[in-house]
């Protein structure tokens, strides 16, 4: 009986640090995050624990159950970090998640060795590879088991019912075994990040049939101790050949050729030779059943048949032995092998001899062809048993801690506060600039200003006018348009770095596709960078708007350039080309259209600096939301998430009520200054110096409003670059650096794959598309044999070149 191969874990793993940093950032401090950082050092201690037993397995008689036990509380407690918590798939520091909500994570990181090779390690960050991998172990827990048991069973052939029980134990747990490894290929189908090869979908359905066919045999030897008739005995056997036959097509697959041919047991011959095997004993069985019915020619063709597939299996034995495995291994499993086919074959000759004697001395039937005969039906009795993942620990400290899932939920909430308050700040600047357009059209408030005096500044303009010298004036506001039109050239420029790494690995992966075609078993590009590319076109689609808003800046620019020259100099310069008028006698009061002009003017201000302070004041309310406690609360009674975010917006309500309430105060104030304006200047004495003096100050205004609002606009620009290259770009450009890195060395595991099942027919290596005839030769070998970096993306810690020995076998 066959064991799956044993992992073993092949370095330091610490699965407490990187969760207790995480609750510590996470959480805050107090009695639960106290017992859930005790909690996950007491888990760590238990995997080392369970990781020690592995290794002591096969050296002294080990408590399997007791193994078992800790290996599923390991991985109940991987499922409720994962169902829980934000658990990184990738290593700390390989670019960086574009998910917001995913800054804060738990990174692991796990090394174990190859199944089917000790000496190849691989490091996965994936806590999925690592169910994975310990679902592989738990499985080969339960054959070790199953061998054990079925070993005792033999053993105790004197004591029916000790035997009887430990063949039920067998049976029972190669079934189980069988079930596990079909859960594991499920959940290495849906890992996205690079897998162990001994973990491959093809290798672990070849383990499981194995095991199922193991589990049959169990059946058989069972019915064969309770000496069931001879035609049922042969339809168990069919169907133990049935199931090795199916282990044998998933081991005939291109991955599993590939891995198996490194493995130092002969898999794939040992899977023939059972099959052939087990053919020989049903047709041995079904000769009993056709002896018994007195049909002696049809019986010598079965036994005819049984020799030629016994001898058939005897005939692999050589070439198992031969080599590198038996020369350098004794395989237990050989042994058996061979002694069982031994007995078999002799009992299979020895009725064979008896059948034929007495067909010539007595009955003289004509002996039939093979394909003439019943052919035997298989009769599976032995199916996998389901493997149920166990529940999660609900009294388990970390149970007291918000689940990531509601976390995630209070982040996304918080983001969609952030780009509200983003939205409402825009709004907001977009009607103060409707206030000043509007405003600027009817030559307010420097009409007024102009009034204020016959000769000089107003302090309230040269107050502003000041402010802006102060921050460089033009100089600066042209300082700023070329740093954001600087930052704007960056950022196309990495995008289009980003783009183009994208688009050549995709064109570089077609291409050795449509080179190799079914060879090439790599996962399409295409696939795969779909949501790279669907990012990039959301931030193209930043980048453009962004890029339109500068291109009318720097219109607005130019257009206000000469308004925005009259701010230069000092008070005295200015005030010495402000046009004149003449002093009257005696100061006039202000007429009733004046005063209730500026009287609407000064609202007009207010509700420009009202509409920050009121979001400001909205923005403040919302930080004070404890949101996990809210969506958590709201959860456990079953509401909602969108049920508790309508509730918490109503808080709201009274901020966002007095916005719409300025918006219309806003529409109605400047109705009335445009019918009070006009009834002003016409209550006015026509005045030419007057006139000129309110242009004058109109222009003046004009080019205060200018600066204030392009400067305002590029500062908003810059942080806009900033925020798009910090957040986006660079995290995208670096994680598709690490994309490509990762492909590269896929790449060549692949093309030195090929060159191995190349060299076994003697065929030319291959060659990488895009190389000239002189050099694809030395290009494809060097691709095949690079060894894989020291600690790279896989993580493998060795080179997997064959022997020579091993070479010359292949050819």
């Amino acid at each position: 009986m066959l064991t799956c191969g044993v992992k073993l874990c092949t370095g330091h793993t610490n699965i407490a640090k990187p969760v207790q940093s995480y609750i510590r950032s996470v959480y805050k401090s107090n009695g639960n995050t106290h017992e859930a950082e005790k909690y996950a050092m007491e888990k760590h201690r238990q995997r080392a624990q369970f990781v020690g037993g592995l290794k002591e397995l096969d050296k002294k008689v080990t408590n399997i159950d007791a193994l078992l036990k800790e290996g599923t509380s390991y991985y109940q407690y991987l499922r409720g970090l994962t169902t829980r918590f934000r658990v990184s798939t990738s290593q700390a520091g390989w670019g960086y998640s574009l998910n917001p909500f995913a800054q804060k994570s738990i990174y692991l990181q796990f090394s174990w060795s190859d199944a089917y090779q000790e000496g190849v390690k691989f490091q996965s960050f994936d806590p999925q590879h690592e169910k994975a991998s310990l679902l592989y172990i738990l499985a080969h827990l339960q054959s070790v088991k199953a061998r054990r048991a079925h070993a005792a069973a033999s053993k105790a052939r004197e004591d029916e019912a000790k035997s009887t029980e430990e063949i039920k134990t067998a049976l029972h747990a190669f079934q189980s075994a069988a079930g596990i490894l079909e859960f594991a290929a499920e959940i290495v189908g849906k890992i996205n990040t690079p897998k162990s090869p001994d973990i491959n979908v093809k290798l672990l359905s070849m383990q499981a049939e194995t095991m199922v066919a193991q589990a049959q045999e169990c059946v058989f030897d069972a019915c064969l101790a309770k000496k069931v008739k001879a035609e049922s005995l042969a339809a168990l056997a069919k169907g133990c050949a049935e199931k090795y036959t199916k282990a044998k097509e998933f081991s005939d697959c291109y991955h599993s050729t590939q891995w198996l041919a490194r493995t130092k047991y002969p898999w794939k011959l040992h899977l023939r030779h059972k099959i052939l095997c087990w053919e020989a004993t049903a047709l041995y069985h079904q000769s009993a059943a056709l002896n018994k019915a007195e049909k002696h020619g049809p019986e010598i063709a079965a036994l005819m048949a049984a020799k030629a597939n016994v001898q058939a299996a005897r005939a692999l034995e050589k070439e198992m032995r031969r080599g590198s495995w038996g020369t350098r291994l004794k395989f237990v499993e050989l042994g058996a092998l061979e002694k069982s086919s031994l007995i078999l074959e002799k009992t299979i000759v020895k009725r064979l001899d008896l059948a034929e004697k007495e067909n010539e001395a007595i009955y003289h039937e004509r002996v039939p062809s093979l394909k003439k005969m019943e052919k035997i039906e298989a009769n599976l009795l032995a199916k996998p048993s389901a493997f149920a993942e166990p529940p999660l620990n609900t009294e388990s400290p970390l149970a007291l801690l918000v689940p990531a899932a509601i976390q995630e939920v209070a982040l996304r909430f918080r983001q969609e506060l952030k780009e509200d308050y983003k939205m409402r700040r825009r709004d907001a600047e977009t009607k103060a600039e409707e206030i000043r357009t509007a405003l600027q059209l009817l030559n307010l408030p420097a009409a007024l200003d102009a009034r204020e005096g016959t000769q000089g500044i107003p302090d309230q303009l040269w107050a502003r006018i000041q402010e802006i010298q102060a921050k460089g004036g033009s100089g600066h506001v042209d300082a700023l348009l070329k740093q954001v039109l600087t930052a704007q050239d960056k950022a196309w420029e990495i995008y289009n770095a980003t783009k183009g790494t994208l688009d050549n690995e995709l064109q570089e992966d077609e291409k050795l596709r449509s080179a190799y075609g079914g060879r090439w078993t790599r996962a399409p590009s295409k696939e795969i960078t779909a949501d790279f590319l669907s990012q990039l076109t959301t931030v193209e689609g930043y980048l453009k708007r962004a890029a339109s808003a500068d291109e009318k800046l720097g219109i607005k620019r130019k257009k206000e350039d000469a308004s925005m020259q009259m701010l230069k100099g000092s008070r005295a310069d200015i005030e010495a080309n402000v046009p004149k008028v003449k002093t009257p006698s005696e100061k006039k009061d202000e007429s009733p259209e004046e005063k209730t002009l500026k009287e609407d003017l000064e609202q007009l201000n207010k509700i420009i600096a009202a509409r920050p302070k009121i979001i400001d004041l909205a923005e403040e309310k919302s930080n004070e939301w404890e949101l996990e406690v809210a969506f958590l609360e709201d959860d456990r009674k079953r509401v909602d998430s969108e049920e508790t975010k309508i509730r918490l917006n109503s808080s709201l309500d009274i901020y966002f009520t007095k916005l719409k309430q300025i918006d219309d105060r806003q529409l109605e104030l400047l109705q009335q200054v445009e019918k009070k304006n006009e009834a002003w200047k016409r209550s006015l004495e026509s005045d030419p110096q007057m006139a000129k003096r309110s242009e004058y100050f109109g222009k003046l205004n004009s080019g205060v409003e200018a600066t204030e609002s392009i400067t305002n606009n590029l500062l908003q620009g810059l942080k806009f670059y900033g925020d798009c290259m910090a957040e986006y770009l660079n995290p995208l450009h670096q994680k598709v650096k690490d994309f490509v890195v990762a492909r590269e060395y896929e790449k060549k595991m692949h093309m030195d794959q090929i060159t191995r099942a190349l060299a076994a027919v003697g065929q030319a290596k291959p060659m990488l598309p895009g190389n000239n005839n002189n050099n694809s030769n030395n290009n494809a070998s060097s691709h095949a044999s690079a060894p894989p970096p020291q600690g790279g993306f896989y993580g493998y810690n060795s080179s997997f070149q064959p022997t020579q020995q091993q070479q010359q076998q292949q050819q």
